[in-house]
């Protein structure tokens, strides 16, 4: 399965992680494309990469290249060796790859 994020100059952190969304008279926060392929092992294809703004190259950096990503729900997307050592935050799937 596949992932697709297209990136353009208006795209922001919020669309690269968690977006909050009104659901049943409340709020939650809904996992964006980086987040899913990440959690499920799939592969992330990025559209547009050469287009972004340089405030969110860090967030996507730091997925790619750590695979730590602090999520807006107060959650932590961490690498499997992290998760295993410390039992902490969300482990990466470790089939999770990207295209860009």
């Amino acid at each position: 399965e596949i992932e697709w994020v297209s990136i353009s100059r208006d795209t922001s952190e919020a669309d690269l992680k968690q977006r909050k969304e009104v659901f049943n008279n409340g709020t939650r926060y809904v996992n964006q494309a980086p987040v899913r392929a990440a959690l499920n092992g799939r592969l992330l294809v990025l559209d547009g990469l050469e287009k972004a703004e340089r405030n969110v190259l860090p967030t996507l950096n730091n997925l790619l290249e750590n695979r730590e990503l602090p999520l807006d729900d107060g959650s932590m997307l961490v690498s499997p060796d992290t998760y295993d050592a410390h039992k902490m935050g969300i482990s990466v799937h470790p089939d999770f790859r990207v295209a860009a």
